[in-house]
């Protein structure tokens, strides 16, 4: 058997070992690297482009083909475009979304953050309302579908990859961002019915705007569904897995990916930083397959402990030690570490090889390469 790089993200998701373990980089907006870090590896590769940007607002690079082929990238991103009519960027340090919140930038560190620093419902007390009353953005803006038609046409030409439709907004981090983090937490509990009636509103858009670029993509070219948001920290969950998550917020995740997945026949990759461990059983629940970007560090999330526990309902996509090992530790730790990851979580099928999120700043060019042709190069 050929495989094609579709064919081999496809089987491990479906718990089947292919000829060799599936890589991603890009395909989603947090497995992709940072723009310095891509600048450093252009140069040590000796591979000369214009560095295409994926996200000003969170620093990321759009990986150049060049570089997918080198390092043997079996996916590719369906992404939203531009929102007409937005305010954009103010300043360099200054930028309002589509919903009218305000992001600032941080000054003097590497890292480059944008914080939402204010948002329409922020302060004061949440009601329905307040959030009827508030300039919702139009999901059926001409600006999110363009150009989708055309890149997909264009992976088509290159090559069978794997296609993941981007889904272009959350529930709970863009109710963190119009209403603020922390306001919203306490939400949860002082206001229960209109934090629901938010998020409601919210997986409408989600739902809509994201039907609107499978519209445009073409439902048979979706292969995966990435949607998600941070449920846990380094030490356990942000809040209740069973109360606050199992009541509240977990309907409205079913809700939007049961609808795209329904429209597409794609697999449901669900994006959780942080300890995931106790929400898994939820996930699985919903119709998640795939976890991302399973930060092995974080309590509860040994690759073993995972594999054995959720390994034959649930396929991982990450894992590379981001914190510790890629960015401070040697080419032959990153090697060893990589080939941990694929021996664990790959066998029987089931993983598809990144780091632990977007590649960061601090890590070197030779640890990228190294965990690259690693999984290149490991055959089951």
């Amino acid at each position: 058997m050929t495989w094609t790089s579709r064919d081999r993200v496809l089987a491990a998701i479906n718990h089947e070992e292919a000829d060799r373990v599936p890589i991603d980089l890009g395909g989603t907006g947090a497995s992709t690297i940072v723009i310095d870090a891509y600048d450093r590896l252009k140069t040590f590769l000796g591979l000369e482009h214009e560095t295409a940007i994926r996200s000003k607002l969170n620093h990321l690079a759009e990986p150049d083909p060049m570089i997918m082929n080198r390092l043997g990238v079996d996916t590719r991103a369906i992404n939203a475009g531009g929102y007409d009519g937005a305010v954009g960027w103010v300043d360099d340090l200054t930028f309002i979304d589509h919903f009218g919140v305000t992001f600032k930038g941080t000054t003097g560190t590497d890292d480059k953050h944008f914080l939402y620093k204010d948002g329409p419902l922020c302060g004061g007390k949440l009601t329905i309302d307040r959030i009827d009353a508030m300039e919702w953005p139009d999901p059926d803006n001409p600006g999110i579908v363009r150009g989708i038609k055309e890149k997909v046409a264009g992976y088509k030409a290159e090559g069978d990859y794997c296609l993941v439709l981007n889904v272009p907004d959350q529930v709970i981090h863009r109710a963190y961002a119009v209403r603020g983090m922390v306001d919203f937490l306490k939400d949860f509990y002082r206001a229960p019915e209109a934090a629901c009636y938010l998020m409601d509103k919210l997986a409408d858009y989600n739902i809509r705007a994201s039907q609107n670029m499978i519209e445009a993509a073409g439902a048979e070219n979706v292969d995966v569904i990435f949607f998600g948001e941070d449920l846990g920290t380094q030490d356990g969950c942000m809040f209740d897995p069973d109360e606050t998550y199992g009541k509240l917020i977990k309907p409205r995740h079913e809700r939007i990916i049961q609808t795209l997945k329904s429209e597409t026949g794609g697999k449901s990759l669900f994006h959780c930083c942080g300890s995931a461990y106790l929400f898994i059983p939820h996930l699985i629940d919903i119709g998640v397959d795939i976890l991302n970007p399973v930060q092995v560090t974080a309590k509860n999330m040994d690759p073993d402990l995972l594999k054995d526990e959720f390994g034959d309902k649930m396929a991982f996509w990450g894992g590379i030690n981001t914190q510790e090992i890629l960015p401070y530790q040697s080419v032959e730790a990153v090697k060893a570490e990589t080939e941990r990851c694929i021996d664990i979580f790959g066998k029987r099928g089931g993983y598809i090889l990144n780091a632990v999120h977007n590649i960061q700043f601090e890590v070197p060019p030779e640890n990228i390469v190294a965990m690259f042709d690693t999984g290149k190069n490991h055959r089951y």
